[in-house]
């Protein structure tokens, strides 16, 4: 079994990242920052490769490796060599219903973040 070459040869990309650390289910660390280019409120894709390279059934040519998505988020904070990204997946909003001096009146909460699919260090990022 021949492992995706994009993955290992990190050294002279700048992307995919890779998750640093798991802070929570809903927030991740990359080894990106300002140095790399990244900036406040830049979506990323959260992802691991297949392990088997798919093929074209009729060239046999390789077609490359399955993504497996975990999630996307935004980058909430920078650092020179980190950042911070929280998953830009919400709960659906809350409505409350209020009287006030008897009219209704309706307050939308945000909903918060959804965790991403298993985050694990060393998942692969990269911008979308």
């Amino acid at each position: 079994m021949e492992k995706n070459p994009e993955v290992f040869n990190l050294q002279n990309r700048i992307f995919p990242a890779l998750v640093a650390q798991v802070i929570n289910p809903s927030q991740l660390v990359i080894n990106r920052g300002s140095l790399h280019g990244v900036k406040v409120g830049q979506r990323m894709l959260i992802y691991r490769t297949g392990d088997q390279e798919i093929k074209d059934p009729e060239s046999g040519e390789s077609l490359g490796y399955l993504e497996l998505v975990k999630g996307t988020g935004k980058v909430i904070h920078v650092q020179e060599k980190i950042c911070t990204i929280e998953s830009d997946k919400k709960k659906a909003p809350r409505r409350i219903i209020k009287n006030s001096w008897g009219f209704p009146e309706e307050d939308i909460i945000e909903g918060e973040a959804l965790p991403f699919d298993q985050p694990e260090v060393g998942d692969l990022v990269k911008p979308i």
